[in-house]
């Protein structure tokens, strides 16, 4: 969203038990100015938890609750959204990986639990903010319990070390993103599982582009409380906005948010009882999807068709990441899927090194991709295919020979045949789960 598109600048007032139910404007001691939002309801001796917004690239702090309605976004936290801790030189600013880049944002952070009894924090960052989201809370573990990171990656010294290991992370991400490649956040996540986070997804939106979503954000948000919280009462709320979600839900954090509230004691009976159905209902999903796939696959897999299942399958192992029924598929298929991450992890590599001064060689990196890692989270790349569709129909003039343009034209197709076909296929048997 362009600077010019944003809110109007909110009214001065220095944040405090009485500044309730409208955006206020103010700065910490470091001049970083901020936009902020506290329920009506707020209990200073109950305590309240701190959700930042962190812009993208050149923006400022009024993104945050012009994206993102104040009282209904996080609508039991003070939720903060500050300016980008570096100036861009003219009107915005910027989230840059560097010292004081952090030391600005933790000092903010400081004087707010001044201000406010702050039970968790909690980040969702946008574009370069989300790439900064990540990288503070690598800086400062204990000050933040779940993050958010959307449409970006993770930069590298990013710290994640076993004091990481309470976080809860998830890297959200469009497939169809145009400014930051989808495949940016499925490296994230490898990362952040060769480092042991016990708590770390991703999060696709199917098709969708680089700009925010609420409800998707939202989700996710509950989430990562719901996982990392000790409070019966505080697990009810992040259970209830789950299960209250109109239109898709996210089946893996209803499941596990519903299990721990299942699982936690203290936790109302009527609360657990609800849970424990909504359990049920996503493994009833599950299995459904897993007895549908093991029928139509048989014993194929390994090689690419334009068949449903190809594009059923990894839809329903990317959505349903943590449910048994969808991990014991995994189990079944792990040699199938070990080589499909391997040649997709090799072949995407190189397509984004010589996509931009060698398209020939991207070009078949990309066609051999699709060939054979077409169930890896790596092959769904939007953005990718458009590279691939504008160097075929350039031909000759991209370089392109033909040899692999007969093998585009006889891959490509199938891919988009069988996902397309595997899309409805999916969502006959999810319905609100996607």
């Amino acid at each position: 969203m362009a600077a010019a598109s944003l809110v109007a600048q909110a009214p001065e007032k220095e944040p405090g038990p009485s500044t309730t139910g409208k955006v206020y404007e103010w700065q910490s001691s470091e001049e970083l100015r901020y936009q902020y939002f506290l329920p009506k309801d707020h209990d200073p001796e109950v305590g309240i938890n701190l959700t930042f917004i962190l812009h993208g690239s050149n923006l400022d702090r009024r993104w945050g609750f012009a994206n993102h309605k104040a009282g209904q976004f996080r609508a039991n936290d003070l939720v903060v959204s500050p300016d980008g801790t570096t100036s861009n030189g003219g009107s915005g600013f910027n989230f840059l990986q560097g010292k004081d880049d952090l030391e600005r944002l933790h000092n903010l952070h400081e004087e707010l639990k001044q201000k406010f009894k702050i039970r968790a924090t909690f980040l969702y960052g946008h574009s370069q903010g989300s790439f900064f989201s990540f990288f503070y809370a690598g800086a400062y573990p204990e000050d933040v319990q779940g993050v958010v990171g959307q449409a970006s990656g993770v930069w590298m010294g990013t710290r994640m070390t076993k004091k990481h290991h309470h976080q809860a992370v998830v890297l959200m991400h469009g497939t169809a993103d145009p400014v930051v490649p989808y495949g940016q956040s499925v490296g994230g996540l490898e990362a952040y599982r060769e480092a042991k986070y016990p708590m770390v997804r991703l999060r696709s939106l199917d098709g969708w582009n680089h700009w925010p979503s609420q409800p998707n954000t939202e989700q996710q948000l509950a989430w990562c409380e719901g996982m990392t919280t000790t409070d019966p009462g505080r697990l009810s709320v992040a259970f209830e906005s789950l299960e209250g979600v109109k239109g898709v839900v996210d089946p893996v954090a209803l499941y596990q948010v519903s299990k721990r509230a299942v699982e936690m004691e203290g936790v109302d009976a009527a609360v657990k009882k609800r849970a424990a159905a909504a359990l049920d209902e996503v493994r009833e999903c599950a299995t459904k999807h897993a007895q549908q796939l093991s029928k139509a696959m048989g014993k194929k897999g390994k090689k690419l068709t334009s068949k449903p299942w190809m594009g059923h399958v990894p839809l329903f192992l990317r959505h349903f990441d943590g449910v048994p029924e969808r991990d014991e598929l995994v189990a079944a298929m792990e040699k199938t899927l070990g080589a499909h991450d391997k040649a997709a992890s090799k072949h995407s590599r190189a397509f984004w090194k010589n996509r931009e001064k060698k398209p020939a060689v991207a070009f078949g990196s990309g066609v051999k991709l699709l060939e054979e890692g077409f169930l890896a989270r790596a092959s769904f790349n939007e953005r990718m295919l458009g590279s691939l569709d504008e160097w075929a129909k350039a031909g000759k003039k991209a370089g392109i020979g033909k040899k692999d343009l007969k093998a585009y034209k006889a891959v490509v197709p199938a891919v988009l045949d069988a996902r397309k076909k595997g899309r409805k296929a999916f969502d006959k048997v999810s319905r609100r789960f996607r």
